[in-house]
């Protein structure tokens, strides 16, 4: 493992988190990530930077969304079926924090994130949130997304590159939210997701995203806590996650968390270690974990993509301070 940087917002927003990496076609790579007082605090925006392959170096961040008086989160980047940048900007117009308040905006720049088109509404539906990259096949899109409100796993899927978009309901029987969508050798669709149940949950597709199993616990622990699933070109997987178990909600909250906590977000575990787990099975089995972090604090909401030189890389929120970004190969789950 490499350790590339530590990337911090201005010191204007003392309180980063959800990271969202991709690359560019000319290697470099883009990182999205909100920023501000305390998460849900009013000044909180979305923060942009560039990692320039050349130089070696990422560029400072600044300001890609700012909507006033309203606070920005968990953004998505990524190339959309056009070929130019697309960022999912979520926007919360609620009285509460992520509790059903929020739209799903969307922002698009022809020239590697330099430049951005004017905010535009991608569906009229409120309480849609979301945090992990979409399966982008053609003209094919399938957004993971959750209703906030009732914490129920979903999905959005277009078949015209984004210019209507149909809704696929709700996955029943658990606290269950942000999925993390891969393509599998035999051709089904996986989604593992975060949920308050303990473990991480899963559920199969059949038909390119129209319809999803129910959803079943899986082995591995959760604490409540973002994960993230990218499929190797080797058809292999790579899972990145807290490996810990839910506990009692302390009555203390650090003070880069929110005010006031969002409806039904009953418990919570340590959000330390983060590891990195790979399974050459389709995830039916994992790799002993490789630790990024095993210190004190929070290491959390893993964003994980390979490149095309097949580098793995992988960013996360790095104590609420900063986004860590490092890079993995696949031979060191070998060992």
């Amino acid at each position: 493992m490499e350790a590339v940087a530590l990337i911090r917002p201005p010191a204007r927003f003392p309180s980063c988190h959800a990271p969202s990496i991709c690359e560019l076609p000319d290697g470099d790579l883009l990182l999205a990530f909100y920023a501000g007082e305390y998460e849900g605090a009013p000044d909180q925006v979305i923060l942009g930077a560039r990692y320039d392959r050349a130089a070696g170096r990422w560029s400072e961040p600044e300001v890609w969304v700012h909507v006033f008086r309203r606070a920005t989160v968990n953004p998505r980047v990524f190339i959309g079926p056009d070929d130019m940048v697309w960022l999912i900007a979520p926007v919360n117009y609620g009285e509460r924090w992520c509790s059903g308040g929020t739209y799903l905006f969307l922002k698009r720049s022809p020239d590697g994130g330099r430049t951005w088109t004017d905010l535009e509404l991608v569906v009229e539906r409120k309480g849609l949130l979301g945090k992990n990259k979409p399966l982008v096949e053609g003209r094919l899109i399938l957004l993971p997304v959750e209703w906030e409100a009732t914490w129920s796993a979903a999905f959005l899927r277009s078949e015209d590159g984004g210019e209507t978009w149909g809704d696929l309901g709700r996955a029943a029987g658990a606290h269950l939210i942000q999925p993390a969508v891969v393509r599998l050798a035999d051709g089904r669709l996986l989604a593992y997701m975060r949920s308050q149940e303990g473990r991480i949950f899963r559920s199969y597709s059949t038909d390119d995203g129209r319809s999803w199993s129910v959803p079943e616990p899986t082995s591995l622990p959760n604490p409540n806590s973002g994960i993230d699933l990218v499929r190797l070109r080797s058809w292999n997987l790579i899972l990145v996650y807290n490996p810990t178990e839910p506990l009692p909600r302390p009555e203390k909250l650090h003070p880069a968390w929110p005010r006031a906590m969002p409806a039904g977000f009953t418990v919570w575990g340590p959000r330390t270690p983060l590891v990195a787990a790979r399974s050459g099975d389709g995830g039916r089995t994992w790799s002993r974990p490789l630790v990024l972090e095993d210190g004190e604090g929070e290491y959390s909401y893993p964003a994980v993509i390979q490149a095309r030189d097949g580098a793995i890389h992988v960013a996360y929120t790095y104590r609420r301070e900063a986004i860590k970004h490092v890079t993995l190969s696949e031979g060191e789950f070998l060992g």
